[in-house]
């Protein structure tokens, strides 16, 4: 039994980090918003669902999602507006604010005792609904697969309309989209919030499963490893970057076990291989292998 916990354990996990990758695929892959923010936000949701909880007594988790939802909205909203309400700004820009605001808000949360500064914070309860508490593995799971699973249809449905295609002619053209009359800045904003509430509610999800909060998950170290999910993935897709997470952690358990002093340097070899061969990412390589062959036979 303990065994099967273990394991439901770490798909929940993986769920709640797919819902992070969802966001910067928002951002980064279909609307070109290069961010290193979106720990930061996770974080976000995180902590004050940590507080909520323990500061109260509510730990409805309707209400806490919502709170965390709206706190990470307009964090996102404010940084959108400071990132693109005036000039246009290029990745390396944005990169460099959202990577310093990860380092903020890391070092924020270590030293500030409202916080519980490196300690974070610990002993968040079990979330309820309907006045009933879940606190078994299977109910987390249910809760981050329910979460998750509308996080990746509201997604699919963006992406699918009209203000899909307009964030895909920002990410492909700034300058041709204005010229065909979108407000590029409203976009990015737009999509910034979208996706720091996205963020948030996984953060908020990370905070009642784990049973607590630290600097860690808003800092830089999450962040670079949520780009480097979508990076093996593959921009410009949700499978992608979702497979790569899956693989990643599910090797990541495996030889944090057996050599962990060598998986950072294995994944830096992975991600150096990924973009030198595929610089589209992993979902890039069925297309290679058939243009393979397809050469082959005309050899």
């Amino acid at each position: 039994m303990a065994g099967n916990d273990y394991l439901t354990q770490i798909v929940t996990r993986i769920l709640i980090y797919g819902i992070l990758v969802l966001s910067v695929e928002m951002c980064w892959g279909q609307t070109g918003i290069f961010t290193f923010g979106q720990a930061a936000l996770f974080g976000i949701g995180g902590y004050v669902v940590g507080l909520v909880t323990t500061k109260s007594t509510n730990t409805d988790i309707g209400k806490l999602l919502l709170v965390a939802i709206i706190a990470g909205a307009l964090v996102g909203l404010v940084l959108g507006i400071f990132l693109f309400s005036g000039k246009r700004v290029g990745e390396l820009y944005v990169a460099l604010v959202t990577l310093a605001i990860s380092y903020i808000c890391e070092r924020l949360a270590n030293s500030w005792t409202l916080l519980g500064s490196g300690n974070g914070i610990p002993g968040i309860p079990y979330p309820t609904i309907f006045g009933k508490e879940i606190g078994s593995a299977m109910g987390l799971f249910f809760l981050a697969f329910a979460v998750f699973a509308v996080a990746l249809i509201l997604c699919i449905i963006v992406v699918n309309s009209q203000f899909g295609l307009t964030m895909n002619a920002v990410r492909d053209d700034e300058e041709r989209a204005e010229f065909f009359g979108y407000k590029r800045s409203v976009v990015q904003i737009a999509v910034f919030v979208f996706s720091a509430a996205l963020a948030a509610s996984g953060g908020a999800l990370f905070a009642v499963s784990e049973g607590f909060v630290s600097p860690s998950m808003s800092g830089l170290a999450l962040s670079t490893t949520t780009v480097l999910w979508v990076v093996l993935g593959g921009r410009g897709t949700f499978y992608g970057p979702l497979i790569a997470l899956t693989v990643l952690q599910v090797v990541n358990i495996q030889m944090q076990n057996a050599l962990p002093s060598l998986w950072p340097i294995l994944v830096g070899f992975m991600l150096l291989l990924t973009m030198i061969f595929l610089p589209k990412g992993l979902t890039s390589l069925p297309a290679k292998i058939r243009e393979s062959r397809r050469k082959k036979s005309h050899a």
